[in-house]
């Protein structure tokens, strides 16, 4: 697999200088209270350099493109920004305990943590705590074989600013759900979040995170995330950038010893975003449920890259995936299962369904199994279409006009995606949200 970089015409102009080593000029080789993390930002900044940005040349990212991404971030660090706008910030959901980060830095204290919990910034991170952000700094990120979408965790390993480290006591269950808003604006060229998780042996954890932002935003975030023994995480992800933000997005899970974790994963904004997920079953009894939908309407693209990885044996991975592209958005999923030798017993499933609203949208899909030990069961498939035209006319005969049919089957196709959602007031604000811009679509295809 060739190893390109990205080079375009905003490079030239600006000295043929490579962005992300004209960032780290301006940021200078460390922040405060990184230093002793010198090291590995070096490296990662050298590595980030000799692969570059992923381009279409990979096979992983043939369908999307970084040069819209690349020249933005050239035009940032030229001074070049759109006009300021308000910050919005969404409304504070009741029953959870907040936490705001942004442009990748915890914005204040925090006070009254929940029992059994610790949320602490990089920045003032007692030596005690290093060895543990050592190991999940170094964990493994991406299963697949794909270096240049790892150059991406490089160039957030080099440019972070700030690190927010999230973990359990053993044994604790934290009732009150942590609710984290991730927001990005434009004072910040490119803004690097970077977020750690680690579950003790036998904790319980309800976590969510929403990712919004002003215009113009670029982000490159990266979450690694450790479930000990018997441990459970339902973990929500909801990107909600506005209209011409810009997000790719890197998330490790590693699931040990019979451990669970159910992840809910909503796109509806941004210009372009890409999600790279990957859940490693890594510990005997290990489970994982993957629930996803998309939205890909007006201009947008959003691409949607898992994997599940069966390491140990007797392991159980569900995986759903919904998506909707209407006007001219593109949508592209793959998703893969991967059943190493010694996981005997394992249990796989993934499903991809996709709607397509009108004539000009796109999806793109990649479903793959790949098996390397006997005494598995395992199954994949895809669908994309439109909505069923027996449907439509059963709810016609019922007294619905073709737009109102349209739309209750559309919110229908994507409610079921919400359900594994245990922040009941989230739920509804999304399913709102979603019915809303599905009324737009279906009235305007009808």
């Amino acid at each position: 697999m060739s190893q390109s970089t990205v080079r375009d015409d905003p490079g030239d102009q600006a000295g043929n200088r490579r962005p992300w080593l004209a960032a780290a000029e301006q940021s200078g080789s460390t922040a405060s209270g990184l230093d002793w993390l010198r090291e590995r930002r070096t490296a990662a900044l050298a590595r980030a350099d000799r692969l570059g940005l992923p381009d279409q040349s990979h096979e992983e990212w043939r369908y999307t493109s970084l040069a819209p991404f690349t020249r933005r971030w050239l035009e940032h660090l030229a001074g070049v920004r759109l006009p300021a706008a308000p910050e919005l910030v969404p409304p504070a959901l009741a029953g959870v305990f907040s936490v705001d980060i942004v442009d990748g830095m915890l914005c204040a204290p925090l006070l009254a943590t929940p029992p059994g919990l610790t949320i602490q910034s990089l920045q003032t991170l007692g030596p005690e705590w290093r060895t543990q952000v050592e190991a999940l700094l170094g964990s493994t990120v991406s299963a697949r074989d794909d270096s240049a979408s790892d150059s991406l965790v490089d160039l957030n390993t080099a440019l972070l600013n700030d690190l927010i480290l999230v973990t359990t006591e053993p044994g604790a269950s934290v009732a009150m759900p942590i609710h984290i808003r991730l927001q990005a604006t434009a004072a910040s060229a490119l803004c690097q979040t970077r977020l750690l998780v680690d579950l003790a042996a036998g904790s319980r954890l309800t976590l969510s995170l929403v990712c919004t932002g002003t215009a113009g935003v670029l982000v490159n975030a990266v979450a690694q995330i450790r479930l000990g023994r018997d441990s459970e995480l339902n973990l929500v992800r909801v990107q909600a950038l506005p209209d011409d933000g810009m997000l790719t997005e890197s998330t490790s899970i590693e699931v040990n010893d019979a451990a669970t974790v159910t992840v809910t994963s909503v796109d509806l904004g941004a210009q372009l975003s890409r999600q790279s997920l990957t859940v490693r079953l890594a510990g005997t009894g290990a489970s994982a449920n993957l629930n996803g939908l998309f939205l890909a309407d007006g201009h947008r693209h959003i691409d949607n890259r898992t994997t599940l990885q069966h390491e140990a044996p007797s392991t159980i991975s569900r995986e759903f995936f919904r998506g909707i592209a209407a006007d001219h958005g593109h949508g592209v999923f793959s998703g893969k299962i991967i059943v190493q030798p010694g996981a005997a017993g394992s249990n796989a499933a993934l499903t991809n369904r996709n709607l397509l609203l009108t004539t000009t949208a796109e999806i793109d899909t990649k479903p793959e199994l790949e098996i390397y030990v006997d005494d598995v069961r395992c199954s994949h498939g895809a669908t994309t279409g439109q909505l069923d035209a027996n449907a439509l006319f059963y709810l016609q005969s019922r007294g619905l006009d073709l737009s109102a049919a349209r739309q209750v089957l559309t919110a229908a196709f994507l409610r079921d995606s919400l359900t594994s959602i245990a922040l009941p007031e989230l739920r509804e604000r999304l399913e709102a949200l979603l019915e809303s811009r599905l009324q737009a679509q279906t009235g305007a295809a009808s």
